[in-house]
């Protein structure tokens, strides 16, 4: 298991826990489970301590604290980022993460007067083996208010230079937005300050709504963490 990946992956063996009696388990089966478990066995936890630590090591400065959830039935593999300001700190984005398991990363202000502000893009199958790409953003300004955007296209959409109209719309925004595609979802919220967290959910189109009570546990206190200022 990669440093920066959190959790055992939910695989067809945890499906069987829950339902003993069912002879086929589909990708939506396990992504169910492993949202089920977002917050399961420490494994949030862990991924927000491993990034506080980034944090701490980094110092002072505008950053990104960021985690990011795989709830889509399979392995997420990192395709691609965009950086428009600043870059990643220390540890790289996650190669790959597996269904049930966070990732986190930290990504920092470049050196002169600006903010951190950057796509990270992860790709995958929705429910019909269709290949998908998940791209979650964040913007925290030098001056003004924090932003986060998402969206999901076809797999390799963003190999493509979408990157001046993604700016534009993730600077239209608030510290939280979802979207749905093609049996696909993505959510992200940031917090306030200069050195909030930024949480990305990625997983199927039904998911979350059928267990809200992990991720508005997590988000909530995601919100209280994200209050202090660097």
């Amino acid at each position: 298991m990669a440093g920066n990946v959190f959790g055992d992956p939910i695989t067809d063996e945890d499906v069987k826990i829950i339902y003993p009696n069912k002879e086929i388990i589909t990708r939506r089966d396990r992504a169910e489970v492993a949202f089920l478990n977002i917050n399961a066995k420490g494994r949030d936890a862990n991924a927000k301590t491993f990034v506080h630590n980034l944090k701490e090591r980094y110092g002072n400065g505008i950053s990104a604290l960021c985690m990011i959830f795989n709830a889509t039935g399979d392995t997420l593999t990192y395709s691609g980022k965009h950086d428009w300001h600043g870059h990643i700190y220390e540890s790289p984005y996650p190669a790959k993460i597996q269904n049930g398991q966070w990732g986190a990363f930290l990504h920092v202000h470049p050196s002169w007067f600006a903010g951190s502000e950057s796509a990270v893009v992860y790709r995958g199958f929705n429910g019909d083996d269709y290949l998908c790409d998940w791209m979650l953003s964040w913007g925290i300004p030098y001056i003004g208010d924090n932003h986060a955007y998402t969206e999901i296209r076809e797999g390799h959409h963003y190999e493509t230079d979408h990157w001046d109209n993604i700016q534009s719309l993730l600077e239209s925004q608030c510290t939280h937005y979802e979207d749905t595609w093609n049996g696909c979802y993505s959510m992200v919220t940031i917090g306030e300050g200069t050195s909030p967290e930024f949480v990305g959910i990625m997983t199927l189109e039904g998911i979350t709504g059928r267990n809200k009570i992990n991720i508005n546990s997590f988000l909530t206190s995601n919100a209280s963490a994200s209050a202090k200022r660097a």
